[in-house]
């Protein structure tokens, strides 16, 4: 009797203990995100001479997109543009600009978007100009065009640039920008968006539940050994003796 209260307690112990130590659990041992992790997008960043934080960036797991729109970019010495938007959500993400320029480097263009979905992405570009070289709406993945500008020097422009991470991620930069401003490597990511693969159905759409297997048949009850038969009487006669 004691040793089963004994056992008794410390089961109740245990119990007790368990959502502490859950709660106590570091956060990198938190389950993963949904579906296809969390998308992100950010509308324009710039690093170098000329810093330009991360403008309209977004990031999210949920299975709704969640949204950031600016509509003008803050002042800075480099950058004017307007709309700026991004968007993400689960396996998605989507990043655009409009009235985009760039005077000192010579970049300018109407409109500039990114998207990327469940791994895959694509991106555009309209009325895009590099110097006096027009860029392609849809260029295929990491076209290079480079301009050499008087006292600037070369000026490299990467359309449609995809990356894909150690993870699988990808990541579509409609315009990615790199020159020498005052002895520095300048780089401006215009339009950017990063996703994983979903699994499975759309977001939001439950998939079907499974159909309940069908019970197999009973297996019938193996049957009791029967009695063993009653013995026959076998006539004759037995001699007799004496």
């Amino acid at each position: 009797m004691r040793l089963q209260a004994l056992t008794k307690c410390a089961a109740v112990a245990g119990a007790l203990a368990l959502p502490f130590a859950l709660s106590a659990a570091p956060a990198s041992a938190a389950p993963a995100a949904g579906p296809g992790g969390a998308g992100s997008a950010v509308a324009i960043a710039a690093t170098g001479s000329v810093v330009v934080p991360p403008t309209s960036s977004v990031a999210s797991a949920a299975q709704r997109p969640a949204s950031k729109s600016v509509a003008e970019l803050p002042a800075n010495p480099l950058i004017e543009a307007r709309l700026l938007n991004g968007s993400a959500w689960a396996g998605h993400g989507r990043a655009s600009v409009t009235d985009l320029r760039v005077a000192r480097l010579g970049l300018s263009a109407h409109a500039v978007s990114a998207k990327c979905e469940n791994g895959a992405g694509v991106s555009h570009v309209a009325g895009a100009t590099l110097g006096a070289r027009a860029l392609k709406v849809g260029a295929t993945p990491n076209t290079t065009v480079t301009t050499d500008l008087k006292g600037l020097g070369n000026v490299t422009v990467t359309l449609n640039k995809q990356v894909r991470g150690q993870d699988g991620n990808l990541t579509v930069t409609a315009i990615e920008v790199s020159a020498t401003l005052a002895g520095k490597t300048q780089t401006i990511s215009i339009a950017s968006a990063t996703c994983g693969k979903s699994g499975g159905g759309q977001p939001g759409q439950p998939g079907e539940p499974s159909q309940p297997s069908q019970p197999g048949k009973p297996t019938p009850a193996p049957t009791p050994p029967g009695e063993a038969p009653a013995p026959t009487p076998v006539p004759g006669d037995l001699p007799v003796t004496g």
